[in-house]
């Protein structure tokens, strides 16, 4: 007898059912990924001698559920160095297998079947996915082109209703590059305590800065600490994609309601892993430099190209990607990352993946070495002629 699948797969399955689309291990031959969220640099050499020594020494047990105290404390102290955070690295932080499981059992602690959080759109879609799969529902608050994507506080105040819970601050933003200032953060931040709500602040992006922007950490400007949780990550920060580590900080009440989802879904964060990302932060960071001249270099070639193709963009201020805007193809967004595919082997994102208002743009991305980077930048150049022509 045939299994009647339909009638197992529970509704949130449903609802989901093709919305990460279908990831194969068989490489397209020639394709070239201009859109690729992956760093393509690798993670200093400690990281991997710590990881081997954790390993020869067994050091293969659960570590306590909020993570080995020595990385909570490294990680408390980066926070403090360079985000003017001061968290109890005991009561405080948990370490988390990498951002996504920070997200997902943050939105596990705030939400329940009904309630809302509100997020700048365009944005990145695990946030709706998360919170469709919780039953909750994320109200993504249009952004536009003029404003180089750049949320309006009376925007979000308009979205709020008595179901909202939280308010979702991606800077720097992915897809689109922006930085939100200090000053924007602020009046952000009063308009969630005017109506009491958390902030979620994902802050995974926070070395890839350009130009004279400037990344503040919104927990640090006055009122807020009390009232936001702050998620970070190591697969953007030291290129440690693949290995999974992240980390949550927030006061310890909201701490001691997270620590069950996070001990349900992982118990600890993997212990190899833990060891190379304290030695990650406790390793000197000058080596990034030279990591973010190349991507501006990057930035700068992708803009230059563009400039003189004649297509717009939103100028990347932060994050590893720029926000292409295709609307003179007279393409849609999906129409256009279809054909580039197909006609030129070229992969991006389109704006649409995280709320409407990303509709006529892509995202490209600084993140392909050269020179494939260069030779892609090319293909590009040579579709948008064949599309006007």
């Amino acid at each position: 007898m045939t299994l009647n699948l339909e009638k197992h797969l529970s509704t949130r399955a449903k609802e989901l059912q093709g919305s990460l689309g279908k990831q194969t291990s068989v490489p397209i031959q020639g394709l070239i990924n201009l859109g690729s969220g992956t760093p393509d640099f690798i993670p200093p050499q400690a990281v991997f001698d710590a990881m081997q020594e954790a390993i020869s020494s067994s050091r293969v047990q659960y570590t306590t559920w909020t993570g080995i105290p020595d990385l909570r404390k490294a990680i408390a102290a980066k926070l403090k160095s360079e985000n003017n955070l001061d968290y109890n690295p005991d009561t405080e932080l948990i370490v988390t297998s990498g951002a996504q499981e920070a997200l997902m059992m943050t939105l596990m602690t705030l939400l329940d079947p009904g309630d809302h959080a509100l997020i700048p759109s365009p944005h990145y879609d695990e946030y709706t996915r998360d919170t469709k799969i919780l039953g909750g529902q994320l109200i993504p608050v249009a952004t536009t082109p003029e404003s180089n994507f750049t949320i309006e506080v009376a925007d979000l105040e308009a979205a709020i209703t008595p179901r909202t819970k939280a308010i979702v601050i991606v800077s720097p933003n992915n897809p689109t590059g922006t930085v939100l200032s200090r000053e924007r953060l602020q009046a952000i931040g009063e308009l969630a305590i005017k109506h009491d709500l958390i902030i979620v602040s994902d802050e995974i992006y926070e070395y890839y800065i350009f130009d004279d922007n400037k990344h503040t950490s919104i927990a640090s400007l006055p009122g807020l600490r009390e009232r936001t949780i702050t998620m970070n990550s190591f697969s953007k920060s030291f290129a440690m994609t693949g290995l999974r580590l992240g980390y949550v900080a927030a006061p310890e009440a909201l701490i001691d309601a997270m620590l069950p989802f996070h001990h349900a879904m992982m118990i600890c964060a993997n212990v190899v892993t833990q060891y190379g990302g304290l030695a990650a932060l406790t390793e000197p960071r000058d080596w990034f430099k030279d990591v973010l001249k190349e991507y501006d270099r990057r930035r700068q070639a992708w803009m230059a190209l563009l400039d003189s193709i004649g297509i717009g963009y939103s100028k990347p201020q932060g994050a590893y990607y720029i926000f292409i805007d295709i609307r003179s193809t007279g393409l849609t967004s999906a129409a256009f990352v279809k054909r580039a595919r197909e006609e030129a082997k070229l992969v991006f994102q389109p704006g649409t993946i995280g709320g409407g208002a990303g509709e006529g743009f892509i995202r490209g991305a600084l993140t392909t070495p050269s020179p494939t980077f260069e030779e892609g930048l090319e293909r590009f150049k040579a579709f948008i002629a064949r599309l006007k022509s």
